[in-house]
């Protein structure tokens, strides 16, 4: 059935009104939220009426009232406002505050008129279209006051409804001290709009995207609220509303940019792949559409709201509230402040709700990736590299467990840590930890410091304190002084290069560190004795002096440490199926272990490579040797070239392996690795059933 009102009208608002008898104006639940302010738009709105009234014009634009014309019955239609609703709402504030300002004055035959043509419906066959303007959901509390003059008993005074209706009735009773109701509301209607009024044959969902692609941009949340609502007639959208929407806000936020996050996220849940920022709500739509067919739109609603709650349990709800087993790793990791596990953790959060891992499971689960985070971090490496890591890792986890989850921890290890050896997403083992951190500036860090401090704080101390009240502070201070230059006995230059390695780090009270400030050592000394409560200060303590010496031993003991309560994340050798291989052709000889889970070849330490005599015919191997002997992987001896260190050659796909590019590397041209390397038995691999099994030879 088409609208009455052909598009597009030109109207003005009044008289849009008294031509709609017998329909009201719907806010969706799906739209933004009502946002106009009392002193920008609406005074804007206001001060337009006023200079109509005055004669500066003779009529104003106001703006494009859009809206999916709905009939109800043979009497009522619902008109579902898809753009124009702030003007809108403003609009029947404004009528209202004419109203009170009318009983103010005992104008009865008035109101009866006012709210006769413009604000209610006094033929309506039910009293759910009885007024003209349904507001948001939000908002309808407030406004419903308004509507039954029960200003005095609002309570969100901070609504902008009631905000706006109180600066209204001012503006419009300082109006009517020169200008009488009849001139203010002609005045009012040459405030025209233009109408355009769409059936459910069109394509509501696509206009309303076009036209806010031209304003101020909806987050994908926003978009993704209206389109598994738009569809749905209002009382609907309500019910979905609250029971879904609300639920999900409850758990998360009502911020628009913290759900747009959460979708993004969830996204990369389902789709094992983190969409980019701006094809959140595209994703969805695709994702909907597939799932429509097996969830329906109540399913999509519980399965969004599942997932929320598995987000505020790792990141916001009480650390008592969780089962115990839990409240250690998770509290660990919020302190790391990372959202980019989210995908991978709300995986797991999933197979703990499910029953399919244990809380221990979990929790162990939860440290590998703390531990996974918190050595980059201490070794000050470039998170860019690790944004997308995280939904693709949880796919390759469940593919590899099977629906058998007793060994997902190092099946976790193995996919984290052993695929990235030797990739822009390796975490450090602990000799590459050792070497990047004893000499580093680690104050700069001193957040993930902070994360180390804290853990071995508590785990020492048998009445921990609360930690709150201490800060990180410079032993030798961060500002030298002559005499600190003089006690230590060395210059400006090796001070720098000293002073906020880790070694002179520590915790110390808030107070404490007002007093430390400079003060050489002897004074420090005294000052740190107060906080003797502190294990990480006991060492300190015990010491009559602190030169360069002791910032040296006791960054290298700190090391230790975090290599110990943050232990390289090494899974179990029997998860990775590791075979190894050997290589003897050309007067050389290597070694390599083959991971048959990924085709990954680490070439072992000690391995020769052969010096190829028509290198200059394969560059791009050339180019990969010279480039590890740049960075100390590769190195000539007396006679021939050797690997000084392991190095991991990785497969390009899962159905292939490194073997032939690693023979590559080692003999030099284009070698068949499935010939080149052997077993223990000196066999091709290519003759050995029990590796081939797993490769795609063809």
């Amino acid at each position: 059935m088409n609208s009455t009102f052909q598009p597009p009208v030109r109207t003005g608002l009044l008289d849009f009104f008294k031509n709609s008898n017998g329909c009201q104006f719907v806010i969706p639940v799906y739209q933004r939220n009502y946002t106009w302010t009392a002193g920008k738009e609406v005074k804007q709105y206001l001060d337009d009426l006023k200079s109509v009234l005055i004669g500066e014009y003779s009529n104003h634009f106001l703006g494009i009232i859009i809206y999916l014309d709905t009939p109800l019955d043979f009497a009522t239609r619902e008109f579902s406002v898809i753009d124009g609703q702030q003007r809108l709402t403003t609009t029947f504030l404004i009528l209202y505050a004419i109203k009170s300002l009318m009983k103010e004055q005992g104008e009865a035959g008035f109101i009866k008129k006012l709210e006769g043509q413009y604000l209610t419906n006094p033929f309506a066959s039910n009293d759910r279209i009885k007024y003209k303007l349904k507001p948001l959901v939000s908002d309808d509390d407030v406004y419903q006051f308004i509507v039954e003059e029960k200003v005095n008993q609002i309570e969100n005074q901070e609504s902008k409804i009631y905000k706006n209706y109180i600066y209204i009735l001012n503006y419009i009773r300082e109006l009517n001290e020169s200008y009488d109701y009849n001139q203010i509301l002609l005045a009012l209607n040459e405030l025209y709009v233009v109408c355009i009024p769409l059936s459910r044959d069109d394509n509501a969902q696509k206009i309303f995207e076009s036209i806010n692609a031209t304003g101020v941009k909806l987050t994908a949340s926003d978009l993704i609220r209206n389109f598994l609502l738009m569809d749905l007639d209002s009382e609907k959208q309500e019910e979905y509303y609250r029971d879904y929407w609300m639920a999900l806000e409850k758990y998360l936020s009502d911020d628009s940019k913290t759900l747009e996050n959460f979708f993004r996220f969830y996204l990369a849940v389902k789709n094992k792949t983190l969409p980019n920022k701006n094809a959140v709500y595209k994703e969805f739509v695709n994702w909907y559409k597939i799932q429509m067919h097996t969830l329906g739109r109540k399913g999509v609603f519980k399965d969004v709201i599942k997932y929320a709650r598995y987000y505020f349990d790792i990141y916001q709800k009480d650390i008592n509230g969780l089962a115990k087993e839990l409240r250690s790793s998770i509290s660990e990791f919020r302190k790391i402040l990372s959202d980019m596990p989210a995908p991978l953790l709300m995986g797991f959060y999933d197979l703990y709700d499910s029953n399919k891992i244990s809380a221990s499971q979990l929790s162990e689960l939860v440290f590998v990736v703390n531990n996974y985070l918190i050595r980059r971090a201490l070794c000050d490496i470039d998170t860019s590299s690790i944004t997308r890591l995280f939904a693709p890792l949880l796919k390759d986890v469940e593919e590899d467990c099977k629906g058998n989850y007793d060994n997902i921890v190092d099946i976790l290890k193995k996919n984290l840590v052993f695929k990235n050896i030797n990739n822009g997403m390796y975490v450090p083992d602990n000799k590459q930890l050792h070497d990047m951190v004893v000499s580093s500036n680690m104050y700069k860090i001193k957040s993930t410091i902070r994360v180390f401090f804290d853990k071995l704080e508590h785990e020492n101390n048998p009445a921990p304190v609360n930690l709150e009240e201490l800060n990180i502070e410079h032993l030798i201070p961060q500002t030298p002084t002559k005499e600190w230059y003089e006690y230590l006995e060395i210059d400006e230059e090796t001070y720098q290069r000293n002073v906020n390695r880790l070694g002179n780090l520590t915790l110390a009270a808030k107070v404490d560190n007002s007093k430390m400030q400079n003060k050489i050592w002897n004074y420090k000394n005294e000052i740190l004795s107060s906080t003797s409560h502190l294990t990480i200060n006991k060492s300190i303590l015990e010491k009559d002096k602190w030169n360069i010496e002791e910032i040296n031993y006791r960054t290298n003991f700190l090391i230790e440490e975090i290599n110990r309560i943050f232990p390289y994340p090494q899974a179990d050798e029997d998860i990775l199926k590791v075979e190894e291989i050997f290589i003897s052709s050309n007067g050389i000889n290597a070694s390599a272990n083959f991971y048959i889970d990924n085709g990954d070849v680490e070439i072992l330490e000690g391995s020769e490579l052969y010096d190829f005599p028509n290198a200059e015919n394969y560059p791009e191997i050339e180019d990969l040797r010279q480039e590890l002997i740049d960075e100390g992987i590769i190195f000539y001896n007396e006679q021939k070239m050797i690997f000084k260190k392991s190095f991991m050659v990785n497969a390009k796909t899962k159905s292939r392996s490194a073997l032939s590019s690693s023979a590559d590397l080692i003999l030099h041209g284009s070698r068949n690795g499935w010939e080149y390397w052997t077993n223990s038995e000196g066999k091709a691999l290519s003759q050995v059933q029990e590796i081939t099994k797993y490769f795609n030879l063809g």
